[in-house]
């Protein structure tokens, strides 16, 4: 799996608004079409791991030990951060989980199952309610 196409697979999995890839993209300056939810860890996300795999172009393989690597550096920095939220803590777990997920199957190869055709699932109001509900 190259660059590029493990982050595909994480915007696929977390999405546009985390994950906001341009599909004409030639480097790191220009990979990203708008501004990420979270942008200064996600810019670090990316630049750390295109370093740690040692990738000139965004079409250089990846591995899973350097990308995870990478990631758990990020991930201590951002839990020991006074500045840290709840989101960004959470897009931290989500991140590890989806490389962990994807690795896995690039490894297997297989194809990592992407987002529905439609682009988001959709809740039924009363379902939405009861979760909402739930949680107070």
């Amino acid at each position: 799996m190259n660059f590029y196409q493990l982050l595909q697979h994480l915007e696929d999995r977390l999405g546009y608004h985390q994950l906001p890839l341009n599909p004409g993209a030639t480097g790191l300056r220009d990979l990203f079409e708008s501004t990420p939810l979270h942008h200064d860890w996600m810019l670090q996300f990316v630049r750390t791991v295109y370093a740690e795999n040692r990738c000139q172009r965004l079409s250089d393989p990846v591995t899973r030990t350097e990308t995870f690597k990478a990631l758990a550096t990020l991930r201590q920095q951002a839990l020991k951060a006074a500045a840290t939220d709840v989101d960004l803590r959470a897009l931290v777990e989500e991140v590890g989980e989806a490389v962990n997920t994807v690795m896995a199957d690039a490894v297997a190869g297989t194809t990592p199952p992407t987002a529905p055709a439609g682009g988001a699932e959709i809740i039924p109001f009363r379902a939405a309610r009861r979760r909402l509900r739930s949680l107070v």
